[in-house]
């Protein structure tokens, strides 16, 4: 009889234990789980200075070589679309949009301050020219554009 009650306690023993690794590794999943969920909820994204290359936009927003300005290498979604300058800016700005074919439409004046808003309705992406007000030689090198790009934030939805 005491085997038997024994033998009852251990198989008791291992379904619980059995119960338990299940909770841990329930617990483990939803944990992960919830660690996806909110890396998905960042919403934003900033574009960093890597993004610029020493070029200029014309008046019909197609690239041209000219050093005395820095454009984002490619266009980027307008979705959310939130620009900061600092307050000690030595740069203005230009914001070019375009639509879902990438045809030009239409572009700000030159900003010294923060945008928040005003898209065109069927823009879809956007470039950004910064140009320099105070540059010696009046000419961007390379060693300039990540202290000129550093000057303005640029951030829009993922």
């Amino acid at each position: 009889m005491a085997n038997n009650s024994l033998q009852r306690h251990q198989a008791a023993d291992a379904v619980k234990w059995v119960v338990v690794f299940l909770l841990v590794l329930g617990l483990i999943g939803a944990v992960i789980t919830l660690f996806v969920m909110l890396d998905r909820q960042t919403t934003t994204t900033t574009i960093g200075a890597e993004a610029y290359t020493i070029a200029a936009l014309d008046e019909n927003g197609e690239q041209t070589d000219e050093d005395t300005s820095i454009v984002t290498r490619s266009a980027f979604t307008t979705d959310g679309l939130t620009v900061t300058i600092e307050d000690d800016a030595a740069v203005t700005y230009t914001i070019f949009f375009y639509d879902v074919d990438g045809t030009f439409i239409s572009k700000t004046g030159a900003l010294s301050t923060d945008f928040n808003g005003g898209i065109p309705e069927n823009a879809e992406t956007a470039k950004i020219m910064i140009t320099p007000t105070e540059d010696e030689d009046g000419k961007v090198d390379l060693t300039e554009v990540l202290g000129y790009a550093g000057q303005i934030t640029v951030s829009v939805n993922k």
